[in-house]
């Protein structure tokens, strides 16, 4: 006999856990759906799905914004419920739900923490947005000579992004982002500009498509040479679906290609919530070397969502936690 069977249950409480197991095995199925159409796909094009050694700097651009969208692969180019949307997709911004501010703190390997605040406003069938991306290393030792460190020094990059989104009727959306962008490592600085392009179609109820181009642009010389830009083509599908009046999921994908540096990567993600109120969510990305799977939570009380991402690498290299704080208004 299944335990959530048992009378000592609460009929509430039985009808909740098997839902959630229901859940478990429909999410588990189409993201083996997803993979199975994205692999097929990729192979008539690119016959290998891996990661190279990058040809791009900046890879603070490249690193997910959001507990929520970390702990989900990073599946999010389809996704518009939160600041992060900008980040993935100024498209999807014409269809966040409300005004608010997104507060993140990252702690990522080799001593390299990550910061991040979104602001979204509405006005009619346009929103705005306004985010800022910082990211450093500390403790970096300088040497010159074989023995003991000389001293220490940081690595900090920054990103300032201003955005604008339309909403065309009730199923598209267009935006873009423009940004300024500033390195630093030791005593040398560069600064430059870069744009994002996106597009979101809100197909029906149950689907949403996505797709973006992030990091259009370039930088000043730091010190004798310009950094190169990563820049990235996104691509993504997201179902939606209610079990039940308590329990919603979604299920997304998406295929992201970072040029010149030679590799197609695979996002997949899932999140299944309660009442709207407390949410499970995991990930994998196929194509790195270091890491794949990705888990998380959320906690929701109107006005205030709370998520957290647990991100392992591979190797004994190290975990990532990520802590959002949203707050709608």
């Amino acid at each position: 006999m299944c335990i959530f069977t048992h009378k000592l249950f609460p009929p509430q409480w039985r009808k909740a856990a098997m839902n959630f197991l229901k859940l478990f095995f429909q999410c588990s199925l189409r993201l083996c759906v997803f993979a199975v159409i994205i692999i097929v796909f990729l192979s008539g094009t690119n016959p290998v799905i891996a990661q190279t050694n990058a040809a791009t700097g900046l890879p603070f651009l490249k690193l997910g914004v959001g507990a929520r969208s970390i702990a989900m692969g990073e599946a999010y180019t389809a996704i518009a419920e939160d600041a992060s949307s900008m980040f993935y997709n100024p498209g999807a911004l014409a269809f966040s739900p409300s005004d608010e501010i997104l507060l993140m703190h990252k702690q990522w390997i080799v001593q390299t923490t990550s910061e991040y605040l979104g602001s979204v406003i509405h006005s009619g069938d346009i929103i705005f947005g306004i985010g800022l991306n910082s990211t450093g290393v500390s403790g970096i030792e300088i040497r010159e000579k074989p023995g003991p460190a000389e001293g220490t020094f940081s690595q900090q990059n920054a990103a300032i992004n201003g955005t604008v989104s339309y909403r065309i009727g009730s199923t598209f959306g267009i935006g873009a982002s423009a940004k300024f962008l500033y390195e630093k490592i030791y005593v040398d600085e560069a600064s430059g500009t870069a744009f994002d392009l996106g597009a979101f179609y809100r197909m029906n109820s149950f689907l949403d498509l996505g797709a973006s181009l992030s990091n259009l642009g370039s930088m000043n010389a730091l010190r004798y040479e310009a950094t190169s830009l990563p820049t990235m083509l996104r691509l993504g599908g997201a179902f939606h679906d209610n079990l039940s009046d308590e329990i919603a999921t979604v299920t997304d994908a998406d295929v992201v290609k970072v040029f010149n540096d030679n590799g197609t990567r695979i996002h997949l993600g899932g999140e299944a919530s309660y009442d709207n109120t407390f949410a499970l969510r995991a990930g994998y990305q196929f194509g790195y070397d270091e890491k794949g799977f990705s888990a998380g939570f959320g906690v929701h009380y109107a006005p205030i969502q709370f998520d957290y991402a647990y991100v392992p690498f591979k190797n004994n290299i190290g975990t990532t936690h990520t802590f959002s704080l949203i707050f709608r208004f």
